[in-house]
């Protein structure tokens, strides 16, 4: 995901983003979307968003809108050197397929090394989602690394997921997940 912040130092914090999905393994799906947001409430970590989204499947292609609320929460310190995070987000996406939709995480994690300005991070989290027909819940160990590429900050977690409620696939497995922000 690449975001623009119009106005930084504005409390409603206005943007533009840009963000691509593709699904791993043999799921020929892929996502890109061109969104814009902003904060409703200066100070309170809602932002609101709308968003087109260009869905492939295969060698169809849809366009999907989308409506999208969701939390921008800091990372809060917790006892014993442990760190809490979570998101929610929710909204509705039209088009084919339309269907309200809801997801969040709840994580708590420890720094287990850091190197160079690097950091490793280790812990466990919880993860749901559900859309129209299916659902699912997940726990499981997440180890988070904090890597300074290039002047570039970037994040790389590596989850195990297993499924404990709902019928979404896979039933549970690892998680990638590869973020930058600059």
């Amino acid at each position: 995901m690449l975001r623009y912040h119009f106005a930084p130092s504005s409390g409603h914090r206005p943007l533009a983003y840009l963000r691509a999905t593709q699904a791993m393994g043999n799921i020929p799906q892929s996502e890109a979307a061109l969104g814009f947001g902003a904060r409703p409430i200066a100070g309170l970590p809602v932002t609101v968003a709308a968003e087109a989204r260009m869905f492939r499947d295969g060698d169809k292609t849809r366009f999907r809108p989308a409506a999208i609320a969701y939390s921008e929460f800091a990372p809060v310190a917790l006892p014993m050197g442990f760190r809490g995070e979570g998101y929610v987000q929710g909204g509705y996406v039209g088009g084919s397929f339309k269907t309200p939709f809801i997801d969040g995480l709840a994580k708590v994690d420890r720094r287990v090394m850091n190197l160079r300005g690097s950091e490793l991070r280790a812990g466990g989290g919880a993860w749901g989602g559900a859309q129209k027909g299916v659902s699912r819940f997940d726990i499981g160990p997440s180890v988070t690394a904090a890597l300074n590429l290039a002047g570039v900050p970037s994040r790389v977690a590596f989850d195990w997921r297993f499924r404990m409620m709902g019928d979404a696939e896979p039933k549970s497995g690892p998680a990638l997940t590869v973020s930058a922000g600059f």
